[in-house]
C-alpha cells in the first residue's frame, strides 16, 4: 500500500532481492482477524420477532464494519502487507459476502491465512466456508433438488474459466456438493448427510461415486486451473490490459510444478524482469487509494462508519463484492465522475476540501443511502446531513521531508512514474503541505 518517507529512505539502501526476501519473512506469521458477534442458531433466529431479527441483523451489520476497519489497519501495516495484499486479491478472485458477521469473520480470515500457502488447500477451505456455501446457495443445495450456482461459480470464476467445462460438468458437479452445509451461529462446516447424492456421477469425462473433495482434486489436476490463476494474478500484479502470454505460460508452468505453492509463484513473479519493468503500468483500485494515503496521514474520521461511505463512493468496499465476479479491475476503476473523485480525494480528506457525487452507496445492506455536498469549503456529508469530520496527522508526515524538498525530489518520492509536463508547471515552488497534495490530486498519482 506504498511507503512512508521514512520507510522509503531505509528500504533505497537495500538490494531488489533483500526486499523480496523482507516481504515474505515479515508475512511468515498469521494472526487472525477477530471481533464480538451477535450468535443465534438458525431456528432460534427463525423464531425471533420482527422486531429482534432487525436489531440481530444490525448487530451483525456493525460486526462486519469492525471487520472492515480492523482489516483496513492490518493492510496499511508494512510489515507482514504482503499478506494482507495477497488476501485483497483473493478476496476479489473469492468474491462472497453474508449477512452474517460470523462467517464474514471466518472467510476474511480464511483468505489471509492461506494468501500466501497452497492454492488447492485454500480453494477446499473456501469451498467449505459458510460465507461462499450462503452466498451461492449451496445451503439449498439437495439430492432432490440440486442447486447448481457454486458448481457453476467454481469451474468459470475460480478454477478453470469459461470454456474448459459443460452444462453437464456443472449438473453433475453440483449433485456432488448437495449435503455441504454450515451452522449459522459459529459458521462451522456441516455434512448433511441424508441431503447428499451418492449415486454415481460423470464429471468431464470420469465416472465414480464423486464428492465435493473429488470434484476439487479434479480441477486442480487440470493444468488449465494454474494457468487460470496465474492470468488473473498477472493481471493484478503486473498488468491489467494485454496479457505477456509467454511470461503467464511459465507462470503456469511454476505453479502447477510446485503443487499450486502461491508464495514460490509470487517469488518468481517480482523477480522477474517482467514486473520489474511494470512500473506504473496499474491503476490503483480505491482500497489502495485509499490505504496509500491513511498509510501516510493516519487519517481519521470522528465517525468511523464514513471510512466505509468513501469506499461505496469509489466503487470498492471491502467485505461486499459487487457480485461473485469481484470488482473490475484497471480501467474498469476509471471513468469521468470516478477520476474527478479520485483526484479530489487527498485534499477531501487531509484538507476538509469539497467533493460533489450521485453515485449510491453500493452495500446490499444500505441501498437507500447516498452521498451529497454542498458548499466550497463543507466537510463531507452524507444525504442524513452528517459532517465527515476527518483528523489527518499530516504533521507527522512532515516532519520526515526536508522542508527544504524539491519537487523533483517530492515526484519521486510520491509517484511511480514520471510527472508530466503538466503536472511539474502546476506544482507550486511554495508550501510544502501545498505542494504535496498537488501531487497527490493528480492522475499520475493513480497508477502504480
Amino acid at each position: 500500500m506504498g511507503l512512508t518517507p521514512a520507510e522509503l529512505t531505509a528500504r533505497s539502501k537495500k538490494e531488489y532481492g533483500e526486499l523480496i526476501e523482507e516481504l515474505f519473512s515479515t508475512a511468515k506469521d498469521f494472526v487472525p482477524v477477530r471481533t464480538e458477534h451477535a450468535v443465534a442458531t438458525e431456528d432460534g433466529y427463525k423464531g425471533m420477532k420482527s422486531t429482534e431479527q432487525f436489531k440481530f441483523r444490525k448487530a451483525s451489520r456493525d460486526a462486519n464494519y469492525r471487520l472492515n476497519a480492523l482489516w483496513r489497519q492490518r493492510m496499511i501495516t508494512t510489515e507482514g502487507c504482503l499478506r494482507e495484499k495477497m488476501a485483497l486479491f483473493w478476496h476479489g478472485h473469492f468474491a462472497a459476502w453474508s449477512h452474517w458477521s460470523t462467517s464474514t469473520e471466518q472467510y476474511l480470515n480464511t483468505l489471509r491465512k492461506h494468501a500466501l500457502g497452497n492454492f488447492g488447500t485454500m480453494l477446499k477451505a473456501i469451498s467449505r466456508s459458510a460465507e461462499m456455501l450462503e452466498f451461492l446457495n449451496n445451503q439449498r443445495n439437495k439430492k432432490d433438488a440440486p442447486n447448481e450456482n457454486f458448481a457453476r461459480e467454481l469451474m468459470e470464476l475460480f478454477t478453470l474459466g469459461r470454456g474448459h467445462y459443460t452444462e453437464q460438468d456443472i449438473h453433475e458437479a453440483a449433485r456432488a456438493f448437495t449435503g455441504w452445509a454450515f451452522k449459522l451461529e459459529s459458521a462451522e462446516f456441516i455434512f448433511r448427510e441424508k441431503q447428499h447424492d451418492f449415486g454415481e456421477k460423470t464429471f468431464r469425462g470420469k465416472t465414480g461415486n464423486f464428492d465435493g473433495d473429488d470434484i476439487l482434486d479434479q480441477l486442480l489436476a487440470d493444468k488449465q486451473t494454474a494457468r487460470f490463476i496465474s492470468n488473473r494474478i498477472y493481471q493484478w500484479f503486473v498488468n491489467a490490459g494485454t496479457p505477456n502470454e509467454a511470461f503467464v505460460s511459465s507462470m503456469a508452468d511454476r505453479f502447477f510444478g510446485s503443487g499450486y505453492d502461491i508464495a514460490d509463484l509470487m517469488r518468481f513473479v517480482f523477480a522477474s524482469e517482467v514486473f520489474k519493468s511494470s512500473l506504473g503500468a496499474r491503476i490503483k483500485s480505491p482500497v489502495e487509494l485509499i490505504c496509500g494515503l491513511d498509510k501516510n496521514f493516519r487519517i481519521r474520521f470522528e465517525l468511523e462508519e464514513n471510512a466505509l461511505f468513501v469506499q461505496r463512493m469509489l466503487g470498492q468496499e471491502l467485505l461486499y463484492p459487487p457480485s461473485v465476479a469481484g470488482w473490475k479491475e484497471g480501467t474498469g476503476w476509471i471513468d469521468s465522475n470516478s477520476l474527478m473523485l479520485r483526484l479530489k480525494l487527498p485534499a477531501a480528506l487531509l484538507n476538509q476540501g469539497s467533493l460533489d457525487w450521485d453515485a449510491p452507496a453500493s452495500s446490499p445492506q444500505e441501498n437507500d443511502m447516498m452521498m451529497s455536498m454542498t458548499g466550497g469549503d463543507a466537510p463531507m456529508r452524507d444525504g442524513k446531513g452528517r459532517v465527515f469530520r476527518t483528523l489527518p496527522d499530516k504533521a507527522a508526515f512532515l516532519a520526515q521531508l526536508d522542508p527544504h524538498i524539491t519537487n523533483d525530489a517530492l515526484f519521486s518520492m510520491l509517484l511511480q512514474v514520471d510527472p508530466s509536463d503538466a503536472l511539474r508547471a502546476n506544482v507550486s515552488q511554495g508550501d510544502l503541505m501545498e505542494r504535496v497534495l498537488e501531487i497527490l490530486s493528480s492522475p499520475e498519482y493513480q497508477l502504480c
